[in-house]
């Protein structure tokens, strides 16, 4: 299963193939990657986080395919393929099943306690 560490350590990568580049292009790929970084390193839950870029990245096999298409046009292949590790990972992660654990009852009860609710 996927999950925010694993798009971390992508991004990651991503950042540092770019700068390793050294034109102002692959600068300029880097920072926006590192803006990405840090916004999901601020977010109360970065699997959510990182869940909804996913889906807005690469919801399906066709828009995942059309993207590294242009992404082979626009990258060498030293970034491209590190781009491209980025974006299986989200095309995994936003394929994912969301697991939902369901609460008893007395947990519910426990959780309104803490609301200072008793219902």
């Amino acid at each position: 299963m996927v999950n925010y560490k694993d798009i971390e350590s992508a991004l990651v990568e991503v950042i540092k193939v770019a700068y390793s580049q050294g034109t102002k292009k692959y600068d300029k790929m880097g920072l926006t990657y590192v803006g990405y970084l840090k916004t999901m390193r601020r977010k109360r839950d970065p699997d959510d986080h990182c869940k909804y870029v996913a889906k807005q990245r690469a919801p399906n096999e066709e828009a995942y395919n059309e993207r590294m298409a242009d992404f082979k046009d626009w990258y060498n292949e030293e970034v491209y393929q590190s781009v491209e590790k980025l974006y299986k990972l989200y095309l995994l992660f936003a394929s994912q099943e969301e697991v939902v654990q369901k609460r008893s009852i007395e947990e519910v009860n426990e959780m309104l306690k803490l609301h200072e609710l008793e219902i």
